[in-house]
């Protein structure tokens, strides 16, 4: 055989070996590669349900925000347990969600979601978190008929921040279920005394003023709300019977 057909032979035999090992090559990294490309969309889709949790929470949409929270977590395989705890805050706060204070609780929310939360918020810098699951198992305590347990979760909330305002209007609800109608009246000029724009205290304490036949200062707290939030068709309601009740009988 000539050198020329040798050095041919070889080099096609090289090329033949070199292809082989190229397509092993490329047989094991194309899985690899596929598999890499759906974790990058996955991490994309689990971050945009992340993403529209976040802004249903912010608006105080926490049934919805728990549904996108849950899908995002399902996505990442039950593995992301930053997304799972956003889930439970989102769950807990449904009991906000009831416009009616103190009234049934949703059916899956159980107080061990409370404690659980709670558990995962003993980090010191995590006081504001803890304060707002206080006030929310404060609520859902009052809604199960378990009034001393309630009164000691808000007092809880104050004792972390007593600046918080929730926590006092929250504590003066409980008492006014509880027909202590004085001590629930300490409780809403306090918290309007720590934020002068919370409507809820300025509302709950005018329906107080008109329980007890105090007419003109109901009236001063509804339109107080007014001021706050021209919007508030529950408080222009009460304003305008206020005024119907002060105008002079003909």
């Amino acid at each position: 055989m000539a050198i020329k057909d040798f050095i041919q032979q070889k080099l096609w035999s090289f090329l033949a070996g070199m292809g082989s090992a190229m397509i092993m090559i490329l047989a094991f990294f194309i899985p690899s590669l596929q598999d890499q490309w759906d974790r990058y969309q996955s991490r994309k889709i689990i971050t945009q349900y992340e993403k529209l949790g976040n802004e249903f929470y912010n608006e105080d949409r926490y049934d919805m925000a728990e549904q996108a929270y849950q899908k995002a977590f399902e996505l990442s395989d039950n593995k992301r347990l930053d997304i799972e705890i956003k889930r439970m805050n989102a769950k807990i706060n449904r009991i906000n969600m009831n416009p009616k204070w103190g009234t049934t609780p949703p059916e899956d929310l159980q107080e061990i979601d409370f404690q659980y939360v709670l558990h995962l918020q003993q980090d010191a810098q995590m006081v504001k978190e803890q304060v707002a699951t206080l006030n929310s198992y404060g609520i859902f305590l009052a809604a199960a008929s378990k009034p001393r347990a309630s009164e000691q979760a808000f007092r809880n909330a104050i004792q972390l921040d007593s600046t918080d305002a929730t926590a006092f209007v929250n504590l003066g609800n409980l008492y006014d279920q509880q027909g202590k109608k004085q001590a629930a009246l300490l409780q809403y000029q306090q918290a309007i005394t720590l934020d002068k724009s919370n409507t809820w205290a300025h509302y709950n304490l005018g329906l107080l003023y008109y329980e007890q036949g105090n007419i003109q200062a109901a009236k001063n707290e509804f339109a107080q709300v007014l001021q706050i939030d021209s919007t508030d068709a529950d408080a222009r309601k009460q304003y305008e019977l206020m005024e119907k009740a002060a105008a002079p009988a003909h």
